[in-house]
Parts: C-alpha cells; sequence; structure tokens
C-alpha cells in the first residue's frame, strides 16, 4: 500500500485576482469553480492548485492519489495509529480520506491515478550522433511562453519533519530518497515516482515551501525563470541543477512568498531501484552548478513572526 502520486494542493489567499494574474503568468490555465480559483496545466484533465479567499496565505490541505486496494489498508492503519478521520472543506469534493496530521495540517488521500500530460517534444536538440537532427535555428528562439506539462511534488514545513518521515512511511510506506540534514528529507513511492512526492523541512507551523512544475526540459526552465522576472515577480533561486534529485530548476515567489519551481531532468525512482538514500549536508551548496541558495530560502512565510 502506498501514495502513487500527487493529485493537487490547496491554500488560501488574501486576494484571487492577484493569485490568477500570478497564475497566468506562470503558465497554467486558470478559471472559477464555486467560488474556488482552480489552476491546472494546459492539456491535463488534473487540477493542480485550488485556491480560496481567506485573510493570508495559508496551506490548507494536500491530496495524494493511490489506488482502490491501497486505499482500505491505508484506513485501517490510521485507525490503527488513533489518527481520526474528519470531514472535507467545503466547496471540495468528499473524495477518500480526510485527516489531521500531529502539525495540524490536512491531508486527502484517495483512489485516482495520474492524469496524462503533454509530452510531445517542444525542442530539437543536435547531439554529437545526430548533428542534423534540426533543420536552422532551435526553436527557442521563438520565446513562446512557457507552459508547466504536470505538477510534481510539494515541499511542506513540518514541526517535527523527522516524525513526519516515520509517519509517511509507515502509514503510506513511502521511502526516503535523500535528505539535507534538518533542513529537507525527501520521499518517493515504492510504486515508482520521480525522486520526490513530497518532502519536509523544519519550521514551527506547518506550511508550502515551494511546489514544483515540469516543463520538459532544462531550456525551458531558465526562459520560464526570465518570462517570469521580466514580469516583475522576484527570483527565488536558480537557474540551477541541484544535487537532490538531479533536475535542474529556477523558483520564483509568488505574491506571498511561497516559491514556485520550474524543473526538468529529475531522477525516476523505479520500484525495482536499489536506491541509496544519502545525506547531504557535507556539500557547500544545493546544486551542481548555479549559485547557492539565498539565506531566505528555508523561510516559512506563514508563520506569525513572518507575516
Amino acid at each position: 500500500m502506498t501514495i502513487r502520486n500527487i493529485q493537487h494542493f490547496s491554500m488560501s489567499v488574501p486576494d484571487l485576482e492577484v493569485a490568477r494574474a500570478f497564475y497566468d503568468d506562470f503558465g497554467l490555465e486558470t478559471f472559477y469553480r464555486d467560488g474556488t480559483l482552480v489552476c491546472r496545466c494546459f492539456g491535463r484533465d488534473q487540477d493542480q492548485i485550488i485556491l480560496t479567499q481567506g485573510p493570508r496565505k495559508r496551506l490548507t490541505y494536500v491530496s495524494f492519489g493511490t489506488d482502490a486496494d491501497s486505499l482500505a489498508q491505508i484506513k485501517s492503519r490510521l485507525d490503527k495509529a488513533g489518527v481520526a478521520l474528519v470531514d472535507a472543506p467545503e466547496n471540495v469534493r468528499a473524495d477518500g480520506l480526510w485527516f489531521r496530521d500531529f502539525d495540524g495540517m490536512l491531508t486527502n488521500i484517495k483512489a485516482a491515478d495520474e492524469a496524462p500530460w503533454d509530452t510531445a517534444p517542444r525542442v530539437t536538440f543536435n547531439t554529437l550522433d545526430n548533428r542534423q537532427a534540426r533543420r536552422g535555428r532551435t526553436e527557442l528562439l521563438d520565446e513562446k511562453p512557457i507552459k508547466p506539462r504536470r505538477m510534481g511534488h510539494v515541499v511542506l514545513f513540518s514541526t517535527d519533519p523527522n516524525r513526519k518521515v516515520a509517519f509517511y512511511n509507515e502509514i503510506f510506506d513511502m521511502r526516503l530518497s535523500d535528505r539535507v540534514a534538518a533542513f529537507l528529507s525527501f520521499l518517493h513511492s515504492p510504486a515508482g515516482s520521480d525522486h520526490h512526492i513530497v518532502a519536509f523541512g523544519k519550521s514551527t507551523t506547518y506550511g508550502l515551501h515551494h511546489v514544483g512544475f515540469d516543463v520538459g526540459t532544462s531550456d525551458e526552465v531558465g526562459a520560464g525563470a526570465r518570462q517570469m522576472v521580466n514580469k516583475g515577480y522576484i527570483p527565488g533561486w536558480g537557474p540551477g541543477r541541484h544535487f537532490v534529485g538531479s533536475n535542474t530548476f529556477a523558483y520564483i515567489r509568488d505574491p506571498w512568498n511561497s516559491m514556485h519551481e520550474y524543473f526538468a531532468d529529475m531522477d525516476y525512482i523505479s520500484p525495482e531501484a536499489n536506491w541509496d538514500a544519502q545525506d547531504w549536508v557535507h556539500l557547500g551548496t544545493r546544486s551542481i552548478w548555479g549559485e547557492s541558495e539565498p539565506l531566505d530560502f528555508a523561510k516559512n512565510f506563514e508563520t506569525p513572526e513572518l507575516r
């Protein structure tokens, strides 16, 4: 039994129209439904972000997908662990299981597959063994707006990341991929998944650190970051390439200081992989190339002292 994918997450923000402008610029499809703002990747029939109006920016819940047999077993494990089920929030379909963990973070587990996403190549690359793969200049010169293909992961804050990792292992059978000491712990699905579906960092309350969107190529990572900076948004970190997960990355801050990542070329951990989790604390930077992370990279802007 295990979590197999991430479905979407929800948060409240003080201004839905400001949020809509940000996500439109980020390259997502946005629309209103039942009083909420829904964000999807173009060409993908799956909610990725659901936003509600609230007094401040605050993570509301995270929704994960599994299969029907695993859902029944997860319910049994939650019962044995003494974790009570709760009702779904208003304006949300009550699919699956809803509960609050020891942090008070609302979580949804439901039987749901990942919706297909656009896999068509957008750029042609000349390589050493095929130096005439394209004729003429690169398609990147068109500077088309970058549109993410799928949401790949969320990185969350917890009051006790080690306890959270143990909880996700015991209840959902998720596995540790890598960690950076007390800074971040990354988890994948033993059914086969990206290097991480979810990760946890230390704070005084739960919250959203960042959400990662796959754009397919490293060039699109860099182009997406420039696209957002040119529109006046604050860069978070990157472009660069991580040690953890191996992916290229660029982070942009939303209007309320959570970060949104364009990423590409992330490690995939298959069910049969003999993956060796490592602690990368000895590294002076979290990237193979690119600048070191900014001083405020690990801050949780949902805590009272930083609001």
